[in-house]
């Protein structure tokens, strides 16, 4: 009975499995890109993706513990709403990856075809992290509620975060910012919702999670979403 216990707890999906290699390819290239041009190129994009696997994080977090029948109720109902709050301040850093492709324009010619290749897979590996959170948080939602105000909350939630990712592309502003100035950050990201720039890079971005979301829930077999105690 024990050991049955304990293989449940520590068993990982094979959609988490499949992040991990995804990351793990993405750390080989980047180090192999250093050594190959001897310099620190590229390197910051692992915090970058480090970032992208937070919410992924706090999204597993609150399944565990939404699904755990040992837990207390009020307990386990506020571990499971401080971990989606969290989800969706961290979850804007997963599509922001996508944005560091613009770093491309920094290669050197004869390293191009390099760059173009790992800059790929880790924005793949960041992107498909927050989609997979984002999966994964809507199912939580949609238990605590139901089917309708589940994608109603994920619309939000999405365009919120591409509200952020302007914030933190543009404004230069990170998920840190909420606790370290929480008066700024408010106060400008006010500001910025007159500004045409910060409405066309949000729909945009809002319109392109969306529609990868709604494809990655088209693919993943209905029967996964009785998946409850894996990673």
């Amino acid at each position: 009975m024990n050991l049955k216990k304990i293989t449940i707890t520590f068993s990982i999906s094979r959609p988490t499995l499949s992040l991990i290699l995804l990351t793990l390819l993405s750390f080989v290239l980047l180090i192999a890109g250093v050594i190959k041009t001897q310099q620190l190129r590229g390197v910051y994009l692992l915090w970058n993706l480090f970032l992208a696997w937070i919410p992924l994080f706090f999204a597993l977090v609150a399944r565990r513990y939404q699904s755990s029948p040992q837990t207390p109720v009020k307990f386990r109902q506020t571990v499971t709403y401080i971990c989606l709050g969290f989800w969706l301040l961290f979850f804007p850093n997963s599509p922001y990856i996508i944005t560091d492709l613009i770093h491309l324009t920094e290669s050197q010619s004869h390293i191009l075809w390099f760059d173009s290749v790992s800059f790929f897979i880790v924005a793949l590996a960041g992107l498909a992290t927050g989609l997979y959170s984002l999966y994964v948080a809507h199912q939580i939602v949609q238990r605590l509620t139901n089917k309708f105000l589940g994608w109603s909350i994920l619309t939000i939630s999405v365009i919120l975060s591409g509200f952020g990712l302007y914030l933190g592309r543009v404004i230069r502003f990170n998920s840190w910012d909420l606790f370290t100035d929480p008066i700024f950050l408010f106060r400008k990201s006010f500001q910025e919702l007159q500004n045409p720039l910060a409405i066309q890079t949000t729909m945009v971005f809002s319109l392109v999670v969306m529609v990868l979301y709604i494809s990655l829930n088209l693919l993943i077999p209905p029967s996964y979403e009785r998946t409850k105690n894996v990673a």
